[in-house]
Parts: C-alpha cells; sequence; structure tokens
C-alpha cells in the first residue's frame, strides 16, 4: 500500500500542525513498516525538511511551486492532481484541513479544530473567509475525517452536517520534550534571565488565547507583587490591542516577554515554572497542557471546548470568561503548595497516558480498513 502525506506543514519554524506532524510520522514509521510513505513537500525556496524515516520505506517529494499559487489551484481549479506531483498512491493523508483533488485515491483528513464556524471572532478574518468556503468541501471530500478531540467531533457535526460515522477520535500524543543537561540548563536560564519563581503562559499571543482577561486577573490579584509572569510564543494577530491593555496595567514591568524559544528552552520554562496559565478561549484540543503536566508543571486551563479532554481531573479548570475565576484559581495555585504537588504528580501519569504510539496505531487502522 501506498500512501502520500502533505508534509508542507515541516517548515523551519515549527508550530502548531507541524509539531503534531513531526511527532506523528516517526511513530507511523515505527509501527509501520510495510506501507510504503510518499511524503510531499512544496516551497518555491528554502531547504527541504529533514525526518527519520525509522527504517520504514518513505520517501520525500518535492516540487517548486509557490504554495499560494497550489493551494488556489487545488481549491478553485482542481489541478493539478496531486497523483501527478508525487506518483500513485493508494490513500492520501492530510494533516492540515486541505484535500487535493486527487485520481482514484482514497482519503483521509485531520481536522484540528473548526475555530472559524465555532468562534469566528477570535479567528483571522481572511482566514475565516477562506475556511468556511473550502472546509465543508474537503470535508465532504474526505473518505474519513480524524478529529482531535470528541469536542472537535461534535463541532464537525454540528457545524458541517458531516455525518458522524465518517469522523473517528484520536487524541494526539504529548510532544515529548528535549533533554537537558545541566550545563545547559544553567546556560539557558542565564540566557532568558529566570526568576527563581514565575507564571508561566505558552502559546501563539492572540485574541483566542484569553490574555487580555489573564492579565487583568493577575493585575488585581497582587500576584505581581510576588511572582513575575512569563509570556512564550510568537507574535499572533491583534497584539496591538492587548499590548495596549498589557501598557496601562500597574503590573506591565511585571510580564516578561519572550519570543519564539527553542525546545530545550521550552523544556527548561515548564520545569522551572510554578505553574501554567492557559484558559484558552478555544482549543481543538490543548497540547501545551499536556507538555507542562509531563515536565511535572501544575496546570490552570478552561472548562470550555476540548481543554477538559486533555486535562481530565488533572489541572484547576475555570470559566474563561470570568476574571474573577481565573484570578481565584491563580491565587489559589500560588498559595497551595500541595495542591500543586498533588497536580504535578497526577500531571504526569496523565501526559503520559497520550502516546503518539496509540494516535499513529488508530490511524494506521483507518489507512488499512480503506484499502
Amino acid at each position: 500500500m501506498k500512501i502520500g502525506i502533505d508534509i508542507r506543514a515541516l517548515n523551519s519554524l515549527r508550530t502548531g500542525i507541524g509539531r503534531y506532524l513531526e511527532t506523528l510520522l516517526p511513530a507511523l514509521f515505527r509501527y509501520d513498516k510495510d506501507t510504503q510513505y510518499i511524503l510531499f513537500y512544496n516551497s518555491l525556496t528554502g531547504p527541504s525538511p529533514t525526518y527519520n524515516s525509522a527504517g520504514a520505506k518513505s520517501s520525500l517529494v518535492r516540487t517548486y511551486i509557490p504554495n499560494r499559487v497550489l493551494n488556489v489551484l487545488w481549491a478553485y481549479a482542481a489541478f493539478p492532481k496531486f497523483e501527478n506531483l508525487a506518483g500513485e498512491i493508494d490513500i492520501f493523508y492530510s494533516p492540515s484541513f486541505q484535500v487535493p483533488p486527487l485520481k482514484k485515491s482514497r482519503s483521509v483528513l485531520t481536522i484540528h479544530d473548526i475555530v472559524f464556524y465555532h468562534s469566528p471572532e477570535l479567528a483571522i478574518p481572511s482566514a475565516v473567509r477562506h475556511y468556511k468556503r473550502r472546509i465543508t468541501f474537503y470535508a465532504d471530500r474526505a473518505d474519513i475525517i480524524v478529529a482531535d478531540s470528541k469536542a472537535t467531533a461534535k463541532d464537525i457535526v454540528e457545524f458541517l452536517k458531516i455525518d458522524g460515522e465518517k469522523i473517528k477520535v484520536i487524541y494526539p500524543g504529548t510532544i515529548p520534550l528535549a533533554d537537558v543537561t545541566e550545563p545547559e540548563r544553567s546556560k539557558i536560564k542565564n540566557k532568558l534571565r529566570l526568576p527563581e519563581e514565575y507564571i508561566l503562559f505558552v502559546g501563539c499571543i492572540e485574541p483566542r488565547k484569553n490574555l487580555a482577561r489573564v492579565f487583568q486577573a493577575y493585575n488585581r490579584s497582587g500576584l505581581s507583587e510576588e511572582i513575575p509572569f512569563i509570556l512564550a510564543g510568537p507574535t499572533g494577530w491583534r497584539f496591538d490591542e492587548l499590548e495596549k491593555i498589557w501598557n496601562n496595567l500597574e503590573a506591565k514591568d511585571r510580564i516578561i516577554r519572550l519570543d519564539y524559544v527553542t525546545e530545550k528552552e521550552l523544556t527548561v520554562l515548564y520545569e522551572n515554572a510554578l505553574f501554567l496559565v492557559f484558559p484558552s478561549l478555544f482549543e481543538g484540543f490543548g497540547l501545551p497542557i499536556l507538555e507542562a503536566m509531563s515536565a511535572g508543571c501544575p496546570v490552570l486551563t478552561s472548562n470550555v471546548s476540548a481543554m477538559p479532554e486533555a486535562a481530565g481531573d488533572c489541572a484547576l479548570l475555570v470559566d474563561p470568561l470570568s476574571e474573577d475565576a481565573i484570578e481565584e484559581a491563580m491565587l489559589r495555585l500560588y498559595r497551595d503548595n500541595i495542591l500543586r504537588e498533588e497536580l504535578a504528580r497526577k500531571g504526569r501519569d496523565r501526559a503520559a497516558s497520550f502516546t503518539w504510539e496509540k494516535a499513529a496505531n488508530k490511524l494506521i487502522r483507518i489507512f488499512n480498513d480503506l484499502r
């Protein structure tokens, strides 16, 4: 059996779907030695991505069409057929919303979330317009849809009117944190100027992450007099609005901004944080929850969308629309050592239960059922 996979998300700055893909692929290769995997990468410039085939049958096919051009051609002209670019395949798998025109191949599509339908005000308007036009088409075109959570599967049925029998839920695994030696750990702490204790947020700084309410809760809680707040993640859309709120806070100087951090830096940030604050307004799953838990970092997150599925009873869950609830939970985690120790212990076990072995084997079974 030949399976084509769109790996264009494996660009040089791997976030979101890229990180999902770079951890899923090795697991697929490790547990499926018989299938031939055709990995499709397209970019006009830059190097091709590297990956560990783990002894599996795999090959990389690269084309040099501008991705915007290719996406438009696939979406609106149904041209070129994927097989004309990558060769004949039996099944096409897309981890990133798009199913290209195919000859006779079956297709599997992962939909990580449909925020552009569920909460369009939290997504970039141009993306809302694009995906609202195309996602139902791609979902109809796919033979099987994989959802990252039961919450996402429910949204797909409700908003896209897709038969639930066509949807399979496969939880992502916990993305392994990078190994860090003691000398490296010391250098990273010095480089980032990490304080002894801090509250941490990890993720793209954008409206859906709910940082405006988090900042207000932190500001009025009095915690800024006791402990700083570190943000780690790239700048997203409407950052200027958040920045205005930030600059008007009494605690503004206690909020420390780090941009994109390396994998090893991320490990050190999680390991040394007093707790993670992640009361997002909407998530398809919430990988930072499990990342933090795997490092023994207690977690405060939301009681909406898929976050309770990721967190279970191993985190403090709050109403993300309530500044009072966020403030109360932050104060509770700061003051209660026993609670933090309990969440850290339970969180490690929780994170260990979400494995890429499980995710890969469920996806392999889907492939085999379609052949």
